[in-house]
């Protein structure tokens, strides 16, 4: 059952016995606010919804055409590998679309048809002199089909969550214990099991079609003029994400990206002014990417490695904007996104991230250390009505693992959490103060 999220449609992202974490029970239903001391395991939540959300989405059409594509290498090696010779080099080679459209044919295939498919083929290459043809072809499919698509799935979820968190799964403090991640949505799930870090049980009872970004750096910004001559394969995971839809445009037809645009430009209207005040130019590819303060003056023109980080901040989520890349009810993931901001920044920071929650029904995750940045979320929220749709979350450290504890209903536990170490330093002034009498 393939699902894309609806408006109103509640998460819950369940995680047990996970890396840091011994249980958390986290409502995803508009902006998720996580703030907890260090180490406690704040990341980690947002890291396991994006890897769920990427690992799956549209998890049974890439399975479909790993297979097709598998099986499409293997018959051309196969068959060209092994022809005469002394054919003409014009006959002797077809294109990999043809050996795909051979490989489409025989995995859709009953058993009863292989060999006339096989037979077509081989007339069709001008092989009816070679020997076994049909034989070698069934072989090639009979490994292809020998794996399953449940133990394909489960090798797609373990090398995604083994890359993402550096193959530490379960958990750091009872390693013998299954690690456990549901996700539900609208009472439907999917549920993952890890033991000795490898996936050992999944269930997927939807299909996912939303986007997930995982946002934690503003420098990743500096990787888009990077020589790639081997690939961005050297990235973690999640910025290879997020650089890809950095530097690249959504495709669509001139008739759909002219409705599209009309209806982002309507959404868009409130949120680029204010990202205007910080970004008001926009990124280009030239001869490399450049931040353009001015497209009739190029000597404005400044390579984006070379803005400040807090502007990168900005200029991250404009691009992604203006690209397409992002749609309604996608998932992002911001962690600590305060952290390069000045407070005044911080605030514009904070509004963005509530409009464009109210504008584009986002699910978004934010985790913080500060009391500032989350009290102008909060604020914000108020302001544009959105404040039924967030939840606050404290993360504490026990002898097993990082536990949450939804504050929603009673936010000054956070604030007293942050708040608590500045009351240090107003005891060490008037200690000092005191000396000083």
């Amino acid at each position: 059952m393939a699902i894309l999220l609806k408006r109103g449609a509640r998460m819950k992202l369940s995680i047990k016995n996970f890396a840091k974490i011994l249980e958390a029970d986290i409502d995803i239903d508009g902006i998720t606010i996580i703030a907890g001391n260090n180490n406690t395991g704040k990341s980690t939540v947002g890291k396991v919804l994006d890897s769920v959300f990427n690992a799956s989405r549209n998890i049974d059409e890439k399975m479909k055409n790993a297979r097709l594509d598998s099986l499409a290498y293997n018959l051309r090696r196969e068959i060209e590998n092994n022809r005469s010779a002394g054919m003409n080099a014009r006959l002797r080679h077809y294109s990999m679309g043809f050996y795909h459209e051979l490989a489409d044919e025989l995995l859709i295939a009953d058993a009863g048809k292989l060999k006339e498919i096989c037979i077509e083929y081989q007339n069709r290459m001008n092989l009816s002199n070679e020997e076994n043809f049909a034989d070698r072809i069934k072989q090639y499919l009979e490994m292809n089909k020998k794996i399953s698509d449940k133990e394909f799935c489960k090798k797609i979820y373990t090398n995604y969550f083994k890359e993402v968190f550096h193959e530490d799964i379960n958990s750091l403090y009872q390693s013998e214990k299954p690690a456990e991640i549901k996700l539900t949505i609208k009472d439907k799930d999917i549920l993952l099991k890890f033991e000795q870090h490898e996936c050992s049980q999944e269930e997927r009872q939807i299909e996912l079609h939303n986007n997930s970004i995982y946002i934690d750096d503003p420098f990743i910004i500096d990787e888009m003029n990077n020589d790639f001559t081997f690939g961005i394969s050297e990235l973690p995971i999640h910025k290879r994400n997020i650089l890809q839809k950095l530097m690249q445009k959504e495709e669509k037809s001139v008739e759909e990206k002219a409705f599209s645009d009309l209806l982002i430009d309507n959404k868009l209207q409130d949120i680029m002014k204010i990202i205007n005040r910080v970004a008001v130019g926009k990124v280009a590819k030239k001869q490399k990417y450049m931040y353009l303060l001015d497209e009739n003056d190029s000597s404005k023109d400044i390579d984006v490695a070379s803005l400040s980080t807090g502007l990168k901040a900005f200029v991250i989520l404009k691009q992604l904007l203006l690209n397409g890349n992002v749609q309604d009810k996608d998932v992002i993931v911001l962690d600590e996104p305060e952290i390069h901001l000045h407070p005044e920044w911080q605030l514009l920071y904070a509004e963005i991230i509530v409009l464009l929650q109210r504008q584009f029904n986002f699910h978004i995750i934010v985790t913080t250390h500060s009391a500032h940045f989350l009290e102008a979320l909060e604020l914000y929220s108020r302001k544009y009505n959105i404040s039924d749709r967030c939840n606050y979350y404290m993360s504490t450290l026990k002898d097993n693992g990082a536990v949450f504890e939804n504050v929603s209903d009673n936010i000054s536990k956070i604030y007293k959490q942050m708040v608590d170490p500045t009351l240090l330093l107003s005891q060490l002034r008037e200690e000092l103060e005191t000396e000083d009498d």
